[in-house]
């Protein structure tokens, strides 16, 4: 039996849809000053990704992947920490367990008042390593296939 994980997003979706990784890097990289007045994420990101590239990278791209909570109590908290109430949950499958994954801490990229780019990186570093989880994420670049909505 595969097992399951755990997926929100805005969009109503039916069981057996296949979600693509990398939509999380596609609005990334569309950021600009009028589009996203939050340059803070985008600087996160940044730095995120740079140190996987220096330091982890065997791990996926956040850029290029798709998250996971690993059960419903994780996605229901994640869903309301984050403030996305519009979204909806999924139970989903991994499609190809060869693509590369990784558990990190989907808490360590929350953005506080008093963060700055030293701040960014060492999170970045305790993300990548995945020790001292409190709030698992998968990280993967497998495309997920619905399997329903929660």
């Amino acid at each position: 039996m595969e097992k399951s994980y755990f997926y929100c997003c805005s969009l109503p979706l039916m069981a057996g849809s296949v979600t693509k990784p990398g939509n999380w890097g596609r609005i990334i990289k569309t950021y600009s000053p009028q589009s996203s007045p939050n340059v803070w994420l985008f600087i996160r990101e940044l730095i995120f990704e740079q140190v996987r590239r220096e330091n982890f990278s065997t791990k996926p791209s956040r850029f290029e992947s798709i998250f996971l909570c690993l059960d419903q109590n994780s996605i229901r908290d994640f869903k309301q920490t984050t403030s996305r109430s519009l979204d909806l949950i999924y139970e989903v499958v991994v499609l190809d367990e060869q693509e590369p994954t990784h558990i990190g801490d989907w808490a360590l990229c929350n953005i506080q008042n008093n963060d700055n780019y030293s701040t960014f990186v060492d999170r970045a570093k305790m993300y990548w390593s995945g020790e001292n989880i409190a709030k698992p994420e998968l990280v993967t670049t497998s495309p997920i296939k619905i399997i329903q909505e929660v």
